[in-house]
């Protein structure tokens, strides 16, 4: 006699069983994420300064860049993110063509470099070579220090003290043509 019944045994193979991680796993896997999350805090505390530096830098380039404000509230504007010194030895004005604000970029490169100095930060808004600009924080707010130097190929720095008359006439510098091969 036969019967075409199927009998429904239980399975002790491991794929038919649902996945149990060991407490090695999970210890593992926890401190790997807490790692993550001790990296990520560590990360945006450290480079906190830099990036409200750069935030900065960018509205002062947005305000001396606006044209439908008058002259009058560009530079009430402008004043607001400079620091007191930069004030104090520096007359804000709109530049002779109506665009931008004499003394302040027009523009950051998408390859700008900013790195801390000290207390301060350093923003070179140019393509890596050119002019570097300080921020300080006063009054708990970064503000526009006004130029530090030049920045030359090579991580080259130049300060402002060095730099002779011709070059800072020509600020922003552009970066140097490539040299022709003596041989060629």
């Amino acid at each position: 006699m036969q019967t075409d019944e199927v009998v429904a045994r239980p399975s002790n193979s491991p794929l038919d069983r649902a996945p149990v991680l060991s407490r090695r796993q999970v210890i593992v896997g926890g401190c790997v994420v807490g790692a993550l999350i001790a990296w990520l805090a560590y990360e945006l505390v450290v480079t906190a300064p830099v990036r409200r530096a750069v935030r900065t830098c960018s509205e002062l380039f947005t305000v001396a860049n606006r044209t439908d404000l008058g002259p009058e509230e560009r530079i009430a504007q402008a004043r607001a993110l400079c620091s007191r010194r930069y004030l104090e030895t520096h007359k804000l004005d709109v530049a002779a063509e109506g665009q931008g604000l004499v003394g302040i970029p027009r523009n950051m490169n998408r390859n700008f470099q900013a790195w801390r100095q000290g207390s301060d930060v350093w923003i070179c808004p140019t393509d890596r070579v050119g002019p570097v600009y300080q921020f300080v924080l006063e009054d708990g707010t970064w503000r526009f220090d006004g130029p530090v130097g030049l920045l030359r190929a090579r991580g080259e720095f130049i300060p402002m003290k060095d730099v002779p008359v011709e070059e800072e006439a020509t600020a922003p510098v552009t970066r140097p043509a490539a040299a022709s091969h003596p041989g060629g």
